[in-house]
């Protein structure tokens, strides 16, 4: 099955590069986000899961022993290239990879019981692909739509300040999105439950669960090469003075190399009226 990608507003240039780091340094979801999808929407093994914005496959791996099939569907082709790895390497055949945007999908692709939007939401054209999605979906079906409270570019925690003036230092004081930039990711996320009810959804149940991740001065430099706003590109021939500020600042902060953050992550839980 092959899509073209259709969204004009769609920038490539988003995540370019950046896939690698994204599949070995971006936190991973736990158990727990698992266990209330699969609680909430009766998951047995059975139907269909429809995973937009899938990235490297977080989602549609952990979730596919519970679907007969899945569709993980994404616009980036570097980062369906590591899904793809990713559930070869855990022996994971019943998931079909399109490389295409939120925006475009339709009846081709057929009915879904769910429909899940990890760390993506903000990109889409949201009332679009609510609509699209509710469409999508059997009568009774759902959509889960996770937001991970790690935005480093508003956060009051002395640390994250620290390393943020690092970043602003070599690359600026706007927030860098592929070729321009953006404000608040968080703005995003207020206006979902009403967006919801309008595409043809319930009001949703929002749950909150935390992730605990530990990290090193290695990793938290791998973390923020996976961002849109902290490209390895962005940097040209000061990449190397950047990680070398970057890792002094953070072994200032945490002298031991090892630290742990906990990571609130809003779920949004809605079923098709």
């Amino acid at each position: 099955m092959t899509f073209t990608a259709t969204h004009s507003t769609y920038d490539p240039t988003l995540f370019a590069g950046v896939a690698h780091y994204y599949s070995k340094y971006r936190p991973r979801y736990n158990d727990e986000l698992y266990q209330l999808l699969i609680n909430e929407f009766q998951l047995d093994g059975t139907g269909h899961l429809l995973d937009l914005g899938t990235g490297t496959g977080l989602i549609a791996i952990a979730l596919s022993p519970y679907f007969q099939e899945v569709i993980g569907l994404d616009p980036d082709p570097e980062m369906l290239k590591e899904a793809k790895q990713e559930a070869e390497l855990d022996n994971i055949h019943n998931i079909q990879w399109i490389n295409t945007q939120a925006e475009s999908i339709s009846a081709q692709l057929g009915e879904f019981r769910l429909v899940t939007i990890g760390r993506a939401y903000h990109w889409f054209d949201k009332p679009k692909v609510l609509k699209l999605a509710s469409d999508r979906l059997v009568q009774g079906g759902g959509i889960a739509i996770t937001y991970t409270h790690q935005d480093v570019w508003h956060s009051p925690e002395h640390w994250k300040i620290k390393v943020l003036n690092v970043v602003k230092k070599y690359l600026g004081e706007k927030r860098r999105v592929g070729n321009g930039t953006i404000d608040d990711l968080d703005a995003t996320y207020t206006e979902l439950p009403r967006l919801l009810q309008q595409s043809g959804f319930s009001a949703p149940k929002i749950e909150t669960i935390a992730i605990d991740k530990t990290w090193t001065s290695d990793s938290w430099i791998g973390y923020l090469y996976s961002t849109a706003f902290c490209r390895p590109a962005y940097f040209g021939d000061r990449l190397a003075e950047f990680e070398q500020e970057m890792r002094k600042t953070l072994l200032s902060l945490f002298p031991s190399d090892k630290f742990i953050e906990q990571i609130p992550v809003d779920v949004y839980l809605a079923h098709k009226n």
